[in-house]
């Protein structure tokens, strides 16, 4: 990334990868935007830019801020909006100075009555085209000063073009659906107001194209997402004259925030990029930025394109029923498969026989783990494979002895029941002090039971919103305070134990977000494993996220999954295995001796091949939105080898003669060979494809192609 400060024309000229950005300070001290698109290569380009832009605005009554904060004549949704002490509800920020270092830019602007003070921050991320933003805003004020807006920044389109909408929605079972919509005069909300999650209904994401004709391999795409794990706002707004605009942040409805004097906010990064290759491109930009930026801690310097371990999980055969024998004998049977990490899910804990009580007593039930879960742990590391154990802290049982001794700990409305949910309540994780139990549950979990992996889960909404024991002016702020709390947490978990592998769930995939991702090795994708069910949600997953953190209970889940109680083969299961984190969720103590051999040689063969798999690129050749299978294609990053998936269900006898599939990604000059011993180029492979053969119900076919000799 590179930043320009044209002194005498005052422009801001951020350059990064295939993108430009382009802002200008006026002689008045108001930062507007310019420019967002292609890549100027010519600084001369920028600054003609600059003087048309200059011209047009003379003729029109519109600007476009770069902070709009309901300035005469600004009717967008505004990033910040104020009620100062004596009632004035405007804001009028003007440049103070600014600062340029390596991928970075802030930029100080002052209300020009009020001591009120903004600080915009514009970073970037090595040449990819993408910049993050974020405001950090103080009053100097005696008197609290109120914020009921809070957003991170506003993203202006080019003008005068019409745009579509697409966004990954849903709900529990069904996240990740991709929806379209063109663009009317109008503003489309895209939200969560349920305080505990962040994208179970939306995830906070937008991609907009021009004229709705890009496609996944051509056109160009404006795309962000929101760095933010509870309550969000993404307001996608078309005025009059095709003026588009994007602003996100905190939710209206749950982000009120009373600022004391002298205290600084800092609100969430909103990171948005443009390419002009097409969704696929994007989705290249999003692999590139977790891969090298946002996934690696400081654990081992090559971490990010490490592997996650082959896991095992006990939810799925067992749900509640579990016990210290039955562990012990799957933690040798999962050796002996080959599996690296076992996982004792829900059901450890007292009276944890169902879904009615145990929650926040975080001890193993005396009666079913006689010698506590060291013993099994000890067991795990004598066999060479790693423990793991679930956890979800932020919930509790009202039969429980964590309720019944603190019965205050609980969100709720005065003069009301408590709404329960899966017969559980939600503790006030906004509370510090709650906040500090919380993290010496886990300190001491962690220690005594020798956990080298972590399963947070995440299984209710928060349905009440009040908090009635805080001081007035902190109450409007429960949800971010959550939320702030929540990440505190994973951020302190991290630093404390930096070799522990961490597994984001809430309740599926309630919390796939950019604020979650530099925190966890592993995305619960959904509590829906049924394969069938896969074929749409891993395509929602993979526009966003890597193939290496796609869990869950057990992506090799039962033959007859809950959900739909549909039988679906073992091959056709395993195949889906191979596409994210394998994670097995069989009886391994009652399976066939058939289905053994068959899981021994899927996970050696996936320890061989997860690598390229888990680190690489995945183009969505043929869609299960279009048609009745779906092809992926895993690109290793550095093209030179490649595997592919086919899955089919609910085929016809005319869809058995499909198109051949033609490759994408690869090196045209580079030669490729298949297990089967084809030998073929790049070239030939991308313009004439491959043939695949999909037969019967559940059929599944993969390939892989290696560089040729």
């Amino acid at each position: 990334m590179k930043i320009y400060w044209n002194a005498k024309q005052r422009y801001f000229h951020i350059s990064s990868g295939e993108m430009s950005y382009l802002m200008r300070v006026t002689p008045e001290g108001q930062l507007l935007h310019l420019y967002w698109g292609p890549s100027l290569s010519q600084e001369a380009s920028a600054g003609q830019i600059v003087q048309e832009m200059l011209s047009c605005s003379k003729k029109s009554i519109y600007s476009s801020y770069e902070i709009s904060t309901l300035e005469p004549g600004d009717y967008s949704d505004p990033v910040l909006s104020v009620i100062q002490p004596d009632g004035c509800r405007s804001l009028r920020l003007i440049y103070q100075e600014h600062a340029i270092q390596e991928n970075h830019l802030t930029i100080r602007l002052r209300d020009e009555f009020y001591p009120f003070s903004v600080e915009a921050h514009y970073q970037g991320w090595g040449d990819l085209p993408l910049i993050s933003r974020w405001l950090v805003i103080r009053s100097e004020s005696r008197e609290i000063t109120e914020l009921s807006a809070l957003k991170s920044a506003i993203w202006h389109l080019p003008l005068g073009k019409e745009y579509r909408l697409t966004h990954l929605s849903g709900d529990w079972g069904s996240e990740y659906m991709k929806n379209q919509l063109m663009l009317t005069q109008s503003r489309i909300v895209l939200q969560n107001n349920r305080i505990t999650p962040s994208s179970a209904q939306q995830v906070p994401f937008f991609a907009l194209d021009p004229e709705g004709k890009t496609t996944e391999t051509s056109g160009e795409v404006f795309f962000g997402v929101l760095h933010w794990s509870g309550d969000f706002n993404i307001t996608i707004e078309s005025q009059y004259g095709k003026r588009v605009s994007i602003t996100g942040g905190l939710n209206d409805l749950t982000g009120d925030y009373s600022l004391k004097s002298g205290e600084m906010f800092e609100t969430p990064h909103f990171t948005a990029g443009f390419v002009s290759g097409g969704f696929e491109r994007m989705s290249e930009v999003f692999y590139d930025w977790q891969l090298d930026y946002l996934l690696p801690r400081g654990r081992k310097k090559d971490k990010a394109h490490g592997v996650t371990p082959v896991i095992y999980n006990s939810w799925y055969p067992f749900e509640f029923d579990i016990d210290e024998k039955k562990c012990l004998a799957m933690v040798d049977q999962c050796a002996d498969l080959g599996v690296e990490l076992f996982v004792i899910d829900d059901g450890w804990m007292p009276k944890r026989v169902n879904d009615h009580a145990g929650l926040g007593d975080w001890f193993a039930d005396p009666e079913r783990f006689p010698h506590g879960l060291g013993i099994i742990a000890d067991r795990c590391h004598e066999r060479g494979i790693l423990f793991g154990l679930w956890v979800e802290p932020e919930m509790v049982n009202p039969d429980s002895d964590l309720f019944r001794t603190h019965p205050d700990w609980i969100i709720g409305d005065p003069n009301r029941e408590h709404t329960l949910q899966r017969n559980q309540l939600v503790l006030n994780l906004a509370r510090d002090d709650i906040r500090d139990w919380a993290l010496q549950q886990l300190y001491r979990l962690i220690e005594e039971n020798k956990l080298d992996y972590l399963k947070w889960d995440m299984n209710r909404y928060a349905t009440e919103r009040s908090w009635p024991d805080a001081p007035k002016e902190d109450r409007k702020s429960l949800s971010i305070r959550y939320t702030r709390n929540l990440l505190m947490i994973w951020q302190q978990l991290n630093e404390k134990y930096p070799d522990l592998l961490l597994e984001n769930c809430a309740s599926g995939g309630g919390r796939c977000d950019f604020g979650m991702v530099p925190f966890a090795d592993r995305i619960n994708r959904s509590d829906n494993a049924d394969p069938v069910d896969v074929m749409l949600l891993h395509e929602g997953f993979t526009m966003l996220f890597v193939p290496k953190t796609a869990g869950g209970a057990g992506t090799i889940a039962p033959h007859q999954h809950a959900i739909h109680q549909r039988a679906t083969p073992l091959d056709f299961r395993i195949h889906w295995g191979m596409t994210g984190s394998m994670s097995i969720g069989l009886n391994i103590l009652t399976i066939s001796e058939e289905e053994r051999k068959a899981l021994a040689q899927a996970i050696r063969r996936f320890k061989i091949l997860r690598k390229d798999l888990q680190n690489a690129y995945v183009y969505r050749i043929a869609s299960a939105h279009d048609h009745p299978y779906t092809v992926f294609q895993y690109v290793r990053r550095d093209r030179k080898a490649f595997t592919l998936f086919a899955f089919a269900h609910g085929m016809h006898n005319w869809d058995l003669i499909l198109p051949r599939f033609r490759m994408r990604g690869l090196i045209s000059e580079a030669s490729y060979e298949c297990e089967d011993g084809r030998i073929m180029t790049g070239e030939a492979l991308m313009n004439f494809g491959i043939s695949v053969s999909l037969k019967g119900d559940c059929a599944s076919i993969m390939e892989v192609w290696n560089p040729a000799p």
